[in-house]
């Protein structure tokens, strides 16, 4: 892992600190988070491509602390008159606000005196190379497609949105801490709409995205050509024909749902699935404010979350920081990111923590505080899966894992999911049926819901490796990027506390 200079390193320093100083004398503690992004983006829509060759953004948040009181500030500008401007604004702000009944505090950050952490990414782009090989192939590969099926009359319409950019950040407070973190993202969607026999449509989306560079999507040839990689080409081939298979898929009564023995979750169901039922129950700022349906206000378990065979975990799979699209090396606060292990063995062993949150509870920081450009640091998910706690259920294919299911179903994909501190419901994509052990008829899209603190008591197998590759973008009052998984399968007794509605 490389350590990574952001850009114009010793000026920035340098504004920082000397904002800083003007603290000293006023405050107890300040810190100071800068961020800014460089981004190229690319957006084909149903009327119109739109394209951003170059676009740059940044922004700095300012936090006080004075006698237990706390105030934040979002400045626009790396200028330092504009922060002191806005430490100015910050002092009004905490003379004015009431003494809270718990005086706000800050946990310390483990391993201050290490300054870079980063991973190889790009300081320019070629722009308008990617983008005429991403119209080029994908535009290419759906008339591929509507040539294979040319017999059914079959018309493939995708629309995406690609961008590609290098993130900087730089954390600054008046204990002398200063930490610059430096990576790579890289994010691709496509929306395939498809219009079949008597007009008929049928809808998809696929998603990639991780902390790497353009080079995972189009990749340059020994022509200087770009061209789009191998396994894109492979991952939307897949998911145009999945599209045109839905023509042709069937749908499940409410009689049919209640027969189903099984649901067989792919990871990119059992993700989102994790991440809304479970994952935001275990942000400690949503705890401390008696949000959570699983942990009370003091910290404690409501009960048991899951099976005995699942484990909740948050950060990089095996701690391999190079992969996962929500993946941080420090947080916003400078704090060095764990993977947390957040419920074992299916009750609450941890949670997603802050400083301010840490020194509520009594606990270390674990990396989990982020902002979105200025916003005030707050807990937030990153990566967050389901792990097998024993391989004692995992088994290494699809086969042997419905091998003894008569009426099941194997959910993949999904559109998004909403949550509430009870429960969760996600928009599945599309099923198969499985029947006396063989996968069937493709069933059409369906609505995902569970009970938080029961719907994952019902695991009873695994099968296939461990996956974080479902990539999106959770709103909190702010975005982040993240990705959710699990093994490749995650098999689910039918059970009261989860519900299927299919499409009719």
């Amino acid at each position: 892992m490389m350590s990574q200079k952001i850009a114009s390193e010793a000026q920035i320093r340098r504004v920082l600190v000397n904002a800083l100083s003007y603290t000293r004398s006023r405050v107890e503690y300040a810190d100071l988070l800068y961020e800014r992004a460089v981004r190229i983006e690319l957006q084909q829509l149903p009327d119109r491509l739109i394209k951003k060759p170059f676009n740059a953004k940044s922004r700095i948040q300012l936090r006080l602390l004075n006698r237990g009181k706390k105030a934040e500030i979002k400045v626009g500008t790396l200028n330092l008159t504009s922060i002191k401007h806005a430490i100015d604004e910050g002092m009004k702000l905490l003379r004015a606000s009431p003494r809270p009944q718990k005086l706000v505090s800050l946990a310390p950050i483990p391993n201050p005196g290490k300054v870079r952490y980063g991973l190889p990414a790009p300081a320019a782009f070629p722009a308008d190379e990617i983008f005429d090989a991403l119209i080029r192939s994908i535009t290419g590969l759906a008339r591929k497609i509507e040539r294979k099926h040319a017999g059914r009359n079959i018309k493939v319409k995708p629309e995406f949105w690609f961008f590609s950019q290098r993130e900087e950040k730089a954390i600054a407070d008046t204990e002398g801490v200063f930490k610059t973190q430096v990576l790579p993202r890289t994010f691709l969607q496509v929306i395939t709409r498809v219009k079949g026999k008597g007009d008929k449509m049928t809808q998809t989306r696929a998603r990639l995205g991780n902390v790497h560079t353009y080079t995972d999507i189009v990749r340059k040839t020994k022509t200087d050509r770009y061209v789009m990689t191998p396994a894109v080409r492979k991952f939307l081939t897949e998911w145009f024909e999945r599209t045109i298979a839905l023509q042709d898929a069937v749908s499940l009564t409410p009689a049919q749902v209640r027969k189903l023995d099984h649901m067989i979750l792919h990871y990119t169901t059992a993700g989102v699935f994790v991440h809304e039922a479970l994952g935001h129950n275990f942000e400690a700022d949503i705890v401390k404010a008696g949000g959570s349906g699983i942990i009370d206000k003091d910290g404690k378990p409501k009960g048991a979350v899951a099976c005995e065979d699942v484990n909740i975990m948050d950060g990089p799979v095996s701690d391999d920081f190079t992969n996962g699209f929500g993946t941080e090396l420090i947080d916003d606060e400078g704090v060095e990111v764990k993977t947390k292990l957040l419920a074992r063995n299916g009750r609450m062993v941890g949670m997603i923590l802050s400083r301010e949150t840490a020194a509520y509870f009594g606990l270390k920081p674990n990396g989990g505080a982020f902002s979105e450009m200025g916003d005030p640091r707050i807990p937030r998910m990153s990566d967050t899966y389901l792990m097998p706690a024993t391989r004692s259920n995992w088994r290494h294919s699809l086969k042997e894992l419905i091998k003894d299911i008569k009426y099941g179903i194997l959910l993949v994909g999904t559109t998004g999911g909403a949550v509430s501190k009870d429960g969760m419901s996600s928009s599945v994509q599309l099923g198969y049926l499985v029947e006396n052990g063989k996968v069937t008829n493709m069933v059409k899209p369906s609505n995902f819901t569970a009970k938080t603190m029961f719907a994952l008591r019902y695991v009873d197998g695994f099968a296939g490796p461990v996956e974080i590759r479902d990539v999106g973008f959770c709103g909190k009052g702010q975005t982040k990027f993240v990705a959710d998984g699990g093994p490749t399968w995650t098999r689910i007794k039918n059970n009261e506390y989860i519900g299927l509605s299919v499409q009719g």
